[in-house]
């Protein structure tokens, strides 16, 4: 009997349970952001592979600069032979972030890094843009977020800790992310009086718990469309865009584009 994944390459092989329809509309929503961007997804795989020939030649293994970037031995593995011929962003920003150095040993705890990501959240940052800006595959941070693991590569942890040294200086852009993370009492960076010590004790969270209630009154019409091309709901659509649902409908108004069918909003992704 073949079991859930919880993910949209389950629902891409068929599976419907609703966490992995979720799964892929939460795909079908960033994609459409980026194509709104005018971003590729995809690049082409030769510096990337040059960059896996120049890890093994110091020393490195497949298995670990999957490691250190987040990734499988087999999507290493694929490039290093030439058989992807292009890579997503994602996996060429994890391979080409890590140093060119004598590969990093062993594991350390965890926590530092689990009480960094849940900080990320209490600021606003769902794990698909700590992914982006780490290079760490999203499932590899959701469970650190989770706490699943005791004990994290070092290089893994590393790159985590530099994402986080950037983002911390500047609110994430999701309110129901951050809203979230305060309700479960996550703690922001100033609690922390050195995050990596699990002696620390966190001063309580000063965050509100309260949803926002602000809206803007103008929002793109482009990018209305091209959610809801992704098929999100009116409903989903607005807060992602931090709207009204009126403001959603008018644009449909102006498109004569059908009302979708109203859906749940989903959890943010990370939360």
């Amino acid at each position: 009997m073949n079991t859930c994944r919880r993910s949209r390459a389950c629902y891409t092989a068929g599976c419907r349970n609703e966490p992995c329809v979720l799964a892929n509309r939460r795909y079908m929503k960033h994609l459409a952001f980026d194509h709104a961007r005018g971003q590729k997804r995809r690049v082409d795989a030769t510096q990337t592979r040059v960059w896996v020939e120049r890890l093994t030649a110091h020393g490195w293994t497949y298995a670990q600069i999957a490691t250190a970037a987040g990734l499988t031995r087999t999507t290493i593995r694929r490039i290093a032979i030439g058989e992807a011929r292009n890579v997503s962003r994602h996996v060429a920003g994890g391979i080409l972030s890590i140093r060119l150095s004598r590969p990093a040993q062993g594991r350390i705890t965890s926590i530092g890094t689990t009480r960094r990501l849940r900080a990320l959240a209490v600021l606003g940052y769902p794990s698909h843009v700590i992914a982006t800006a780490s290079g760490i595959d999203t499932s590899t941070l959701q469970n650190h977020l989770a706490a699943q693991y005791a004990s994290i590569h070092v290089a893994t942890a590393r790159r985590i800790a530099a994402a986080y040294r950037r983002l911390c200086l500047a609110p994430g852009p999701s309110d129901l992310v951050r809203a979230r993370a305060a309700a479960r009492g996550w703690h922001g960076p100033a609690a922390w009086e050195d995050i990596d010590d699990p002696a620390c004790e966190p001063e309580p969270p000063t965050v509100d718990t309260e949803l926002p209630t602000g809206r803007r009154s103008t929002i793109d019409a482009d990018l209305v469309m091209q959610l809801t091309a992704a098929g999100l709901s009116k409903q989903q659509i607005a807060w992602e865009l931090g709207c009204t649902v009126r403001s959603v409908e008018r644009v449909h108004d102006r498109r004569l584009v059908p009302a979708p069918a109203a859906a749940a909003i989903p959890a943010a992704c990370g939360a």
